[in-house]
């Protein structure tokens, strides 16, 4: 029977009211009726009410960018070099970071924020007295351990868009945005300026060119994504990300680049690493016997 045949469309109302008639008491019974609720409504909308309810059992840093993958500007910087970072990035926030801790966030930089300088530039005004500081907006901390429904309130509050991340001895540890948050809502966005392959989570995981029994994994997947994927069961009690996970079992290693580990009889070998930071994983199977 067509979807457009009105009796079809009442029957449906009527199936729903009754349904709704029994109101959940506990969060879970309500997660189970939203996702019961696919008889009833369209999958990107069911998708969208498990989001919501997701964000308070969410904390901060599962959605964070960490602090070895955040582009950063220092107060040091000259114009000429903060443009360059802003044209070859595209993001439209960034970290200061004091000139002698690079750790130390003095504020953030909106990149709009600088269209009065770029202006002054092309009528040929002097702008030999630029200071980063003084364009920079007070930064929002945010405990790494934080639910992610208390990072949306705080960042509505303050109306802000990016928060400085800190551990529990106050340590930076990444940066957070509302896009972030808004993504775990509705998943992946893409806009103009993201690079489509990259930011795929299906491109995250690709099998190996040459080892049928291998693949090429980015270190800042997530665990629960690669145990979906691949039908692995790696633990990610403690850490989140699988270059979280061969770090964990490595320990204190000096030179990253090509180290392996075997967790759960998976054969895991570094491919590409920044300094201390894993970027690419290859992943073998056990054998079978």
């Amino acid at each position: 029977m067509s979807d457009d045949n009105p009796s079809s469309s009442s029957w449906s109302m009527r199936g729903l009211k009754r349904w709704l008639q029994a109101a959940p008491e506990t969060r879970d019974e309500l997660i189970r009726l939203v996702q019961d609720s696919r008889q009833f409504l369209e999958p990107d909308t069911v998708d969208m009410l498990e989001g919501v309810l997701d964000l308070p059992a969410t904390q901060v840093r599962e959605i964070m960018t960490p602090r070895p993958q955040v582009v950063g500007i220092h107060e040091s910087d000259s114009l000429d070099s903060i443009l360059d970072v802003i044209l070859d990035t595209t993001h439209s926030r960034y970290p200061v970071f004091d000139s002698q801790d690079d750790d130390a966030v003095i504020g953030i930089l909106l990149a709009k924020d600088l269209i009065p300088l770029l202006v002054q530039m092309l009528r040929n005004t002097d702008t030999n007295g630029f200071r980063i500081k003084d364009f920079v907006r007070q930064p929002l901390y945010i405990n790494e351990t934080a639910r992610s429904d208390t990072l949306l309130r705080s960042l509505q509050r303050t109306q802000v868009h990016m928060a400085v991340v800190i551990d529990e001895f106050g340590n930076m540890v990444g940066v957070v945005t509302m896009e972030d948050l808004l993504e775990e809502i509705v998943g992946d966005i893409v806009d103009e300026h993201d690079d489509f392959d990259e930011d795929s989570d299906v491109n995250n995981i690709v099998p190996h060119p040459t080892d049928a029994n291998a693949w090429i994994v980015q270190a800042s997947t997530l665990i629960e994504d690669c145990n979906e994927k691949l039908h692995t069961n790696f633990d990610d009690t403690d850490v989140d990300s699988m270059g979280g996970l061969v770090m964990q079992a490595l320990g204190d290693v000096g030179d990253l680049h090509g180290e392996e580990v075997e967790i759960d009889n998976w054969r895991i070998k570094i491919l590409d690493v920044d300094g201390r930071f894993i970027k690419e994983l290859e992943l073998i199977a056990p054998s079978v016997e």
